[in-house]
């Protein structure tokens, strides 16, 4: 019997074995290396530049879009910190979007950045004279004479380091017609028209220098000028809307019409511009179009629940119309957000401001809503009261107070007085 002899193992083939083995396993652990080594990583994205931040913000503000131009503008200068020229920019679009204390810290930021540049100084000065309006309306007279001093400081600044900047002298202009100086302010607004009539910026202020001499029929043709040149700024809009209004209450009812398309067109290109539904909303109440009114104000605090004046406003309106629940409530709604923006109660005391006007006039129909649904103990003498610690000497309120007293059983001399 035949046996098929074995053929033994060469411990060569052995060893190679083993170095098979040993490779495979090396490849297997370190499988995802060797993979990404031979087939590349995608490209990461690219990281965006200041430059494209900034085109898109000039998109935005382009088409009226402010507020989200301003955040494209922030996202800039986080890249590049002190960039003057964006830095300036947002100061002056935080200022006409009604960011009056955000637009200072920019253009402090601007000064800092470049001690010596005139555009940073001006821009400081402009923003400085918007809070300084801000302030005045909130009835914080000291702050807001300061604010406007320091304004006037700069504007001067930024005119001696470069007496050739149109801007430069139109907030100078500005300047001197908010603080009463209309002579000076005549003369630098000629300056700035000289240099260049056809900046935006130099048609505003001469618009504001027109007004404070109370040529309202020049100051709305250039603030007309003003949207010409720069036709996606609301706040233009805004500024001519209200120089239609004070024309048509004083000599030209047919500008009551403009007055409205004006505001309406500037709340179709910013939406969200409180301002422009306030105004617009008042205007056809002005009209005794209450309806109108309504629906334009209720918007306005749908945009903002925060802000008081068209509250306010609303609040009369529903008074207008008879809903004397709705104005209640509405009213107590503005008093509480007049408090918290300005603390309206003390400020006003002895404050003689606009607003400080309108928290007497809203105590005092707050009080007549009250009356007129027999509620004078639950409320109506109550915003009586508050009306009078502001305004000791106010015919409505006393007469509404003196009324209330009388429903009430109290006898008390009767003080004739117009309703609200």
């Amino acid at each position: 019997m035949y046996y098929e002899r074995r053929r033994r193992s060469s411990p060569r083939r052995i060893l190679l074995l083993l170095i098979l083995v040993g490779i495979g396993i090396v490849l297997i652990a370190n499988q995802n290396e060797l993979r990404q080594q031979v087939i590349p990583l995608p490209t990461p994205t690219a990281t965006r530049t200041a430059k494209s931040y900034v085109v898109e913000a000039e998109s935005l503000a382009q088409t009226g879009n402010l507020k989200e131009a301003a955040q494209a503008y922030i996202q800039a200068i986080s890249l590049e910190p002190d960039n003057v020229d964006v830095l300036t920019t947002l100061a002056r679009i935080m200022a006409l979007t009604d960011r009056t204390a955000d637009a200072v810290t920019w253009a402090e930021r601007a000064v800092q950045a470049a001690p010596q540049s005139a555009a940073a100084q001006a821009t400081l000065a402009m923003v400085l004279d918007f809070q300084s309006g801000t302030l005045a309306l909130q009835g914080r007279d000291a702050e807001s004479s300061k604010a406007l001093q320091q304004a006037l400081d700069t504007a001067k600044s930024a005119v001696a380091l470069d007496p050739n900047n149109p801007v430069g002298q139109a907030y100078l202009a500005e300047i001197y017609a908010d603080t009463g100086d209309l002579e000076n302010a005549q003369v630098s607004i000629q300056k700035a028209l000289g240099l260049d009539p056809n900046q935006s910026e130099v048609r505003r202020a001469q618009g504001v220098v027109l007004e404070n001499l109370g040529r309202y029929t020049d100051a709305a043709e250039a603030y007309r000028q003003a949207i010409a040149r720069a036709p996606n700024v609301a706040y233009l809009y805004l500024a001519l809307g209200r120089a239609y209004t004070i024309i048509a209450s004083a000599r030209d009812p047919s500008l009551w019409t403009s007055a409205l398309d004006t505001f309406k067109k500037g709340a179709q290109i910013d939406p969200t511009d409180v301002r422009l539904l306030d105004e617009w909303g008042w205007t056809y109440y002005a009209l005794e179009q209450y309806r109108d009114a309504q629906e334009v104000l209720e918007n306005a605090t749908r945009v903002d629940p925060t802000a008081w004046s068209p509250r306010s406003h609303l609040a009369a309106t529903y008074f207008q119309r008879t809903n004397y629940e709705a104005a209640i409530a509405s009213f107590k709604q503005a008093l509480q957000l007049m408090n918290e923006t300005f603390d309206a109660d003390h400020y006003c005391v002895t404050a003689k401001t606009q607003s400080c006007n309108r928290l007497v006039q809203a105590y005092s129909t707050l009080g007549y809503a009250y009356r007129q649904l027999g509620q004078c103990a639950q409320g109506g003498l109550g915003a009586f009261r508050k009306a009078l610690i502001v305004r000791p000497d106010d015919p409505t309120a006393q007469g509404g107070y003196n009324l209330c007293a009388e429903d009430l059983g109290t006898k008390v001399p009767r003080t004739p007085t117009p309703r609200p």
